[in-house]
């Protein structure tokens, strides 16, 4: 008689966006990876606001006047902000808006880069391709403990 041992999972299955979140860590673990999104586009900012005190100018060349100033702090307050609800609660909205903003961001990229303003190289479509998976698993993590919640909340 043999003993079938549990299939181990790969050591880059985690990197799988569309992997089986089917049990509550699992979904956790998925939802709190938004985080690092949220580190992401407020080290962005920071960056920025980091460009602008040493040069006077942003990294796309603008002057670092009050209102370009003013957008970083508030983009570094939201990110953390938005890191915030997304560790304690895991809220689906957060997470979301999140997936939104940085898909925004994404998208500001590419076409930054498609009219020559900016270049590309090989980490940076590394970077951005981790944080697209993180994304993903993102949104399906808070999605799946938002459903336990509503399912729990249903229960008699």
């Amino acid at each position: 008689m043999t003993i079938e041992e549990p299939e181990k999972p790969s050591k880059f299955s985690h990197w799988n966006p569309l992997q089986p979140l089917e049990t509550h860590d699992e979904a956790l673990k998925a939802a709190k990876s938004g985080v690092w999104i949220c580190v992401f586009l407020g080290g962005s900012y920071i960056i920025q606001m980091l460009f602008v005190y040493y040069t006077g100018h942003n990294t796309f060349g603008d002057d670092g006047d009050l209102t370009n100033v003013i957008s970083n702090i508030l983009g570094i307050a939201l990110a953390a902000f938005l890191a915030w609800r997304i560790w304690v609660a895991q809220g689906f909205w957060a997470t979301l808006f999140t997936a939104a903003w940085f898909a925004f961001e994404l998208v500001l990229k590419v076409g930054a880069i498609a009219s020559g303003q900016q270049k590309t190289n090989v980490g940076w479509i590394v970077m951005f391709s981790a944080l697209a998976i993180m994304t993903i698993l993102a949104v399906r993590g808070s999605w799946k403990l938002r459903s336990e919640r509503k399912a729990a909340a249903l229960q008699p």
